[in-house]
C-alpha cells in the first residue's frame, strides 16, 4: 500500500470489511491491554516473564467468545512479544504509554483508510467502487458457480468477483488481486485465474522480491 507506481482499487464490500476488521482489532486489543496492564506484577521476574504473559493471555482468551477475537489476540501477542516484554518490565507510566501508542496506531490506520479510500473518486489513493452487485447470481452465475465448487466460502468469493466485476466494467485491463488469504484464495490461485481471465492473484510479499 505504501509503494509508488501502482493504481489501487477496491470495492465498497472490501472497504466495509476492512473497517470492520480494524474495529474488531481495536476493541479486542484495547480490552486485552487494559487487562494486561492491570494484571501484571509490579516487578515481574524477567526469567519467568514470558510464561507470566502467556498465562495472563490464556486467561483473558478464555473470556472471549468470538473465534475472530481469539485469532486477533493470538496474532497480536505473537507479533508483539518483544514489546509486551518491555512493557511488562517498565514502569506503570511506561505501560500506560505503550497501551496508548497501540490504540493510537490502530486509530491512525482507521483514519488513513477513511482518508485514502474514497468512493468513486479517480484521484483518491484508493478508488472505492460502489457499483458492485450485492451478489452475483444473475451477473456472473457461471463464474460464481465455478468458484463455489473450488473454494466453497462465499464471503471470499464475493470479494474475488468484485475484483473481476470492476476489472471488466471499469478498469478494462489486467488486475492484480492482492491478498494474504492462503486458505481460500492463494491456495486456489490457478482455478481463480482460469475462471476469471485478466485477474492475477498475488500475495503482498511478491512486490518485495528482488
Amino acid at each position: 500500500m505504501q509503494q509508488d507506481g501502482f493504481l489501487r482499487h477496491t470495492s465498497e464490500r472490501v472497504y466495509k470489511e476492512c473497517t470492520g476488521v480494524f474495529g474488531l482489532f481495536r476493541r479486542t486489543i484495547t480490552k486485552y491491554l487494559n487487562y494486561l496492564v492491570k494484571s501484571l506484577p509490579v516487578s515481574p521476574d524477567p526469567f519467568t516473564l514470558d510464561r507470566t504473559i502467556q498465562k495472563l493471555t490464556e486467561r483473558h482468551t478464555l473470556s472471549l467468545k468470538n473465534e475472530k477475537e481469539k485469532n486477533v489476540l493470538g496474532s497480536f501477542v505473537q507479533q508483539n512479544m518483544d514489546d509486551l516484554r518491555n512493557c511488562a518490565l517498565g514502569t506503570e507510566q511506561d505501560r500506560d504509554t505503550f497501551r496508548q501508542e497501540i490504540i493510537d496506531a490502530i486509530k491512525g490506520a482507521l483514519d488513513s483508510l477513511d482518508r485514502d479510500c474514497r468512493p468513486d473518486d479517480p484521484s483518491a489513493p484508493v478508488v472505492c467502487y460502489t457499483c458492485c452487485p450485492e451478489n452475483y447470481d444473475s451477473h456472473l452465475p457461471d463464474q460464481k458457480s465455478a468458484l463455489i465448487t473450488a473454494i466453497g466460502y462465499e464471503p471470499d468469493i464475493l470479494v474475488i468477483l468484485d475484483a473481476y466485476f470492476i476489472q471488466i466494467n471499469r478498469i478494462r485491463e489486467d488486475v492484480s488481486l492482492v491478498t494474504a488469504d492462503k486458505t481460500h484464495i492463494l491456495n486456489n490461485r490457478k482455478k481463480i485465474e482460469e475462471t476469471l481471465p485478466g485477474i492475477t492473484i498475488r500475495e503482498p510479499g511478491s512486490f518485495f522480491t528482488g
